[in-house]
Order: structure tokens, then sequence, then C-alpha cells
């Protein structure tokens, strides 16, 4: 069978293959990380808390290699794509996909700040000073928690528009 596959046709199904390893993968890291394991770290409390941060951490190293490898096969799914043109919305399939293009800048940029918060959490102070209410340490937790938030609300966007664009 392989052999009866043209090379631009290869190329292209691997990209494809590559795209649903590379979406799998970042996706289900994001909704495990906080569906599963933030519910066991909180319950166990601050014994838990480094090696929760650990794994966040690590998985945010992982999470760039996968945000490259879905960048560039979503570059060359693009290239080859019959039915994608970019500013064209008129159809729901059309609409849908440069949702999901948005989507995807949307939770790099979360990845991003999530990255930055987790480096500035290391140096942030954890008592508080005069009339603070709250420690440095604690606001950058909220918005770490905050982004995280964010990143499976508009991964359950993607998974959706995905799904309604089967359809399609």
């Amino acid at each position: 069978m392989l052999a009866s596959i043209s090379g631009i046709t290869y190329i292209y199904w691997a990209a494809l293959y590559m795209h649903l390893f590379g979406a799998v993968a970042w996706l289900g890291g994001i909704l495990f990380l906080t569906g599963v394991t933030r519910p066991i770290f909180e319950y166990y409390g601050a014994d838990a808390y480094d090696i929760s941060r650990r794994i966040k951490v690590r998985f945010l190293g992982f999470t760039w290699m996968l945000v490259w490898t879905m960048l560039v096969t979503g570059i060359i799914i693009l290239l080859w794509s019959t039915k994608f043109i970019f500013f064209d919305f008129s159809s729901l399939w059309l609409v849908l996909a440069h949702i999901k293009i948005l989507l995807f800048l949307i939770l790099t940029a979360l990845s991003l700040m999530l990255r930055a918060s987790y480096k500035e959490i290391e140096q942030a102070r954890s008592e508080k000073e005069g009339s603070e209410d709250l420690s440095p340490r604690e606001i950058i937790l909220w918005r770490i928690r905050m982004i995280e938030q964010f990143e499976v609300w508009t991964t359950i966007v993607i998974l959706i528009c995905v799904s309604v664009m089967q359809v399609y």
C-alpha cells in the first residue's frame, strides 16, 4: 500500500497524523493536568505543591515541542487544503476553521503567560507587607489558576469546533 502513495500525498498524511498526535497530547495534557492532577494536589495541600509545580513546568517544556509540531504541520495541511482560504467566511466550516486557528494562537499565548508566571513565582515573596491583602506569591498563584482555567475553556471550545467541523 505504501508503494502506491505518491511522495506529496505521503507528506500530507504524515503531517495530518503528526498534527493529530500533537493536538491530542497538548489538549489532553491540559485537561488531564487541570481536571485530574489539580484536585489531587489540592487535596494533599502544601505538601504536594512542589511536586505539582514540577509536573506542570515539565509539561510546559513538552508543550513547546507540541506547539511547534502543530504549527508546522498545520501550515503544511493548510497549504495542501483545497477547502480552506484565509478570510473566507462563506461557510460554517470555514468560520470554524478560522476560530480554531485563533484559539490555537490564544492557547499558545496562555502557555507563554503560564511559563512566565512559573518563572516569576520562584522569586516572589510569600509574606504580606504593610496593608497588602495578598502577598505577591498569592497573586501569582491566583494568576496561574486563572490562566489554567482559560486554557481548559479554550481547549473545550477547540474540541467543539473540531467536532462540528467533522460534520460539515
